[in-house]
């Protein structure tokens, strides 16, 4: 493992799939990579959204401050553990659980770009994540990029 300081980027999609008028499916997918380009960590699957149109609509709306949809921070937060169990057996770097709630100054909103999924070294396969139900909200279709620093565990 390197000694100097690990960077991770993440890069989602979200989707909308379907739509009830107390429900939504959105297809979502998530791509972590370290810099140094050590390992990538790559997730798809789908959230179903249940509740009321005003629920939906909350957890679908974008943060003002990191302009990520609230789902999106759900979604990782069940993502992360399987990241974590797959780290752990591959003795690679793993992102920090607050990835996407990171404090203020240790946060970089990058423009979107598209990326060659081809630069890295170790690659873990795709897992599809379970269908999590939440009382939630509507609308995105948006790619968000950001980038955070952090320490390499031994």
């Amino acid at each position: 493992m390197p000694s100097a300081d690990l960077f991770f980027d993440i890069n989602a999609k979200l989707e909308e799939q379907k739509r009830s008028s107390n429900q939504v499916d959105l297809n979502f997918s998530l791509s972590i990579t370290t810099k140094p380009n050590i390992v990538k960590y790559s997730t798809a699957g789908i959230v179903t959204l249940e509740g009321t149109p005003t629920d939906i609509k909350k957890k679908l709306e974008a943060n003002p401050k990191t302009k990520i949809p609230q789902i999106l921070f759900t979604v990782y937060q069940h993502v992360f553990n399987s990241i974590y169990i797959l780290a752990s057996i591959l003795n690679t770097p793993y992102p920090p659980p607050d990835l996407l709630h990171p404090m203020a100054e240790k946060i970089q909103i990058l423009p979107v770009t598209p990326k060659s999924e081809a630069e890295t070294e170790q690659t873990a396969p795709s897992q599809p994540a379970a269908q999590p139900e939440l009382n939630a909200a509507t609308q995105p279709s948006g790619t968000s990029n950001n980038a955070q620093q952090a320490s390499p565990s031994t």
